[in-house]
């Protein structure tokens, strides 16, 4: 009779638990919206290995797993070796970047998605997603142009960037990152991109996140940004984005 009724407890503190443990679940997850669709919009603000950028993205969530977005940025990307220094020389030079030949920029834009890997409990925290996007993108190449003492006729002048002519002997400074800009060559290409996303807004219609991961492009055909250097067939970097911007439910 003893034996019986230690069972029956047994079994009527397992299903106590039980039930508590649903019970909780429910409760934790109930807080998260299920039946309506939230549209997001937000900013993005960019610093990678390789430069800084911005970007705009929109999309929408159908259910709290899932999140499809469109996304546009504008990069720009800077050579590994690429160093701005000054001839000490002379005074009221701008600084230059010797070997440089073209300044490179990427406008890319695609289709992205994320997949929600730690739901944000009702009262508050991170929300953690796991993101991939990918599309095309061009890059944007402008001459380097650079200011030089001519020998001939003891005036400087500005001229584009000839690794061939112009050494660290007769280059005074740079002549500023646009001044080729007509000459601007364009390379279409794709990229591609992947990281976790933080989600930290206390309010439900607002969107701040910190989103931190790696970001390939390929432009076609390759470019030699430096001089003495072979072109880069792949531009790699890790990034570290600030993401703000806004929420809004739709049935």
């Amino acid at each position: 009779m003893k034996k019986t009724s230690s069972i029956g407890i047994r079994q009527m503190l397992f299903v106590a638990f039980a039930m508590l443990g649903g019970a909780c679940f429910a409760q934790d997850v109930g807080e998260f919206y299920h039946d309506v669709t939230i549209k997001e919009w937000n900013f993005d603000i960019y610093a990678n290995t390789s430069g800084v950028g911005g970007g705009f993205q929109h999309g929408r969530t159908p259910d709290i797993y899932n999140k499809h977005f469109w996304e546009i940025d504008f990069l720009y990307n800077q050579h590994p070796k690429s160093v701005r220094s000054i001839n000490a020389l002379y005074e009221g030079v701008r600084p230059c970047r010797y070997g440089q030949l073209y300044t490179l920029f990427f406008l890319q834009g695609g289709y992205g998605y994320q997949r929600t890997l730690h739901q944000k409990p009702y009262w508050g925290g991170v929300q953690i997603r796991y993101t991939l996007s990918a599309g095309p993108c061009l890059g944007i190449a402008i001459p380097n142009y650079v200011e030089i003492l001519n020998y001939n006729t003891g005036f400087s002048e500005i001229v584009r960037y000839n690794p061939d002519k112009h050494d660290l002997n007769n280059i005074l400074g740079g002549a500023g990152m646009f001044r080729g800009i007509l000459q601007t060559t364009f390379r279409p290409g794709f990229y591609a991109k992947t990281g976790l996303n933080f989600e930290f807004a206390r309010n439900d219609y607002k969107l701040q996140a910190l989103e931190i991961g790696v970001s390939m492009q390929m432009i076609f055909p390759y470019l030699q940004q430096m001089a003495f250097n072979d072109p880069k067939k792949i531009y790699l970097c890790a990034y570290l984005s600030y993401c703000f911007g806004k929420k809004v439910g739709i049935n």
